[in-house]
Formats: structure tokens, C-alpha cells, sequence
């Protein structure tokens, strides 16, 4: 009984393993700021696509747009921080919220 339940066991480790392998890796926000002044939110974030570009989004008034991407990881970080400090010089409040789990209502 105890081997059938060992040989179970591997199976599934072994099938739960492979069918992870097989799904495409889920796309990554390197970097994600919030930013408030009075009752305006917007969102600047450096997103990291499935095939390694990177792309520096930005939202204003709900809608968000690609402002810039490449394969240099460190171009869409210049573009977010450039971003980031147009908004705090005219007193718009920025954090990071990167390592926030956030889920989307779609």
C-alpha cells in the first residue's frame, strides 16, 4: 500500500511538473508605480512581454498606452523614471507598488 501511494505521488509531482512546462510564461511587471494627486490616479509600469521586451506603459484617465519599449530592459526603466519625475515636480505623489499582488476584474 505504501509503494502504490510512493508511485502515485511521483506520478502526479511528475504530470503536475510537465504541464507546467508546457504553458507559456505569463507576461511580468518589472516595475509598477501608482502616482495621486488630489482625486487622479495614474499608473506608470515597466512590463516584461513573453518574448523579453519590455514595454513601458502609462494611465491617465483609465486608458493606458504604450510610451516606449526594446529589447533593453534599462530604456523602458529610463522612460518610467523620466515619467515619474514630471508628475512629482508638479506635486503628484508616487510609490512603488511593485510587489503588490494585483488581479484584474476582465
Amino acid at each position: 500500500m505504501g509503494r502504490i501511494l510512493s508511485v502515485l505521488l511521483i506520478a502526479c509531482t511528475l504530470s503536475s511538473l510537465t504541464a507546467r512546462a508546457e504553458e507559456p510564461p505569463s507576461d511580468v511587471n518589472k516595475a509598477y508605480w501608482l502616482c495621486k494627486h488630489r482625486k487622479e490616479v495614474r499608473t506608470i509600469r515597466v512590463r516584461i512581454t513573453d518574448k523579453g521586451i519590455c514595454e513601458t506603459r502609462y494611465s491617465k484617465e483609465g486608458e493606458e498606452k504604450i510610451v516606449g519599449s526594446g529589447k533593453n530592459h534599462e530604456s523602458c526603466m529610463n522612460f518610467l523614471n523620466s515619467i515619474k519625475a514630471n508628475l512629482e515636480k508638479s506635486n503628484w505623489s508616487c510609490r512603488d507598488i511593485t510587489d503588490t499582488d494585483i488581479t484584474s476584474l476582465e
